[in-house]
């Protein structure tokens, strides 16, 4: 047996088509990902906003001192105010020198030229000043001793009681894509899977015909072909993840042996899934290849390698799928390595891949079982 997979091994690698499509094409696509997409969401530093401020209460007003106190989480201020007239505001606006301007009283009223995201921040800001201004006013309706009492004090800290515990790891959404990547590089192996099937059916192939009148027998050369083509495809998901990690640095995680694990055993699916859809049927070679290239390419959809939204998409409105679909069963065992300390979702995401595996392959065996022919 080990002879006949050496010579399939040696097939496989000479095939130049196969070796294009599971070695190079994998990394061009991640290498076209990485300068395409590599910096979309890296956002500049945040600039504070510059403002106009008429202001009608003099050193003690409160949406004055509120504004000048204002500031992002890394120190920078959120504003740059600007205390001017009320004609002279307007005027800064025309000219777009300001992205609003606030006439303080008793109820600030805010004046924008555009729509945008500076103008949604400098509204979001007065109107958590307006909130907090009528919290403050009905306490010291009801009791005229909250000053005294601090009551007013805990009110201005915004005490909160929910936390984020901060395991070191960040929604990112590249990991969607690369991930997505590997999913279907994993599924790629169903191309392999369905050239074994066919080559030893003797109805779909002249090799298979040649095979069938062979002493040998055709389980024990199935299984050392398939042997010979998972060896193939282990090779290409080895080379994609060495390109991913060492040379684009896409971060797996803390572990990696269970990112192995994940992508041998998606490797298996996508070599039963061929060789399930290549035992099932007698239609043409041609028909059963658009099957399983839709099959992928639909498989991969489905997990945002095309449209990143896809993913929330089927999340919300059939999440469902994720449990049939194999890229996306791949690409959450995936997810739940990088976010979360725990392996519970990853085992349940690896238990469902394998049973699909298993599945695949009992369909495939019984297909090509019994086959036998009248005449070659």
């Amino acid at each position: 047996m080990f002879q006949l997979y050496k010579a399939r091994l040696k097939c496989l690698v000479r095939s130049k088509e196969n070796i294009f499509w599971s070695y190079l094409f994998p990394i061009l696509l991640a290498t076209c990902f990485y300068f395409t997409f590599g910096n979309l969401w890296t956002f500049e530093d945040y600039e504070s906003i510059s403002i106009a401020y008429v202001s009608e209460g003099g050193q003690d007003d409160a949406l004055k001192m509120a504004m000048e106190e204002a500031h992002t989480d890394n120190g920078t201020p959120l504003f740059v105010v600007n205390y001017t007239s009320e004609k002279e505001a307007s005027k800064l606006l025309e000219d777009n020198e300001i992205e609003a301007y606030i006439l303080g009283d008793s109820d600030p009223k805010l004046y924008i030229k555009n729509n945008g995201l500076n103008e949604t921040i400098i509204k979001s800001f007065l109107d958590s000043y307006r909130r907090t201004s009528i919290t403050v006013q009905t306490i010291l309706n009801n009791n005229p001793k909250a000053l005294e009492e601090g009551l007013l004090d805990d009110l201005m800290e915004a005490e909160t009681f929910v936390y984020e515990v901060d395991n070191g790891k960040r929604p990112d959404v590249m990991l969607i894509y690369f991930y997505s990547l590997l999913a279907y590089t994993c599924l790629f192996a169903s191309g392999w899977g369905l050239d074994e099937v066919i080559n030893i059916q003797a109805n779909q192939s002249h090799r298979g015909a040649r095979v069938s009148v062979s002493p040998v027998h055709k389980m024990k050369l199935f299984l050392s072909n398939m042997l010979a083509a998972i060896t193939a495809q282990a090779g290409g998901i080895t080379l994609l993840f060495i390109y991913l990690y060492n040379i684009l640095k896409i971060d797996f995680g803390d572990s990696l042996f269970p990112v192995i694990v994940t992508c041998m055993v998606g490797s298996f699916t996508g070599l039963a899934l061929g060789a399930m859809v290549g035992a099932l049927g007698k239609g043409k070679v041609e028909s059963k290849e658009a099957i399983v290239t839709a099959i992928v390419l639909g498989s991969s959809f489905l997990t945002g390698m095309m449209i990143v939204n896809i993913k929330y998409i089927i999340c919300k409105f059939a999440p469902f799928l994720n449990y049939i679909n194999p890229a996306a069963l791949i690409t959450d065992a995936l997810y739940s390595l990088y976010y979360y300390d725990s392996l519970h979702l990853f085992y349940i995401n690896i238990g469902i891949l394998s049973g699909l595996t298993v599945v695949f392959g009992f369909i495939a065996f019984l297909g090509i079982r019994r086959k036998t022919y009248a005449s070659i």
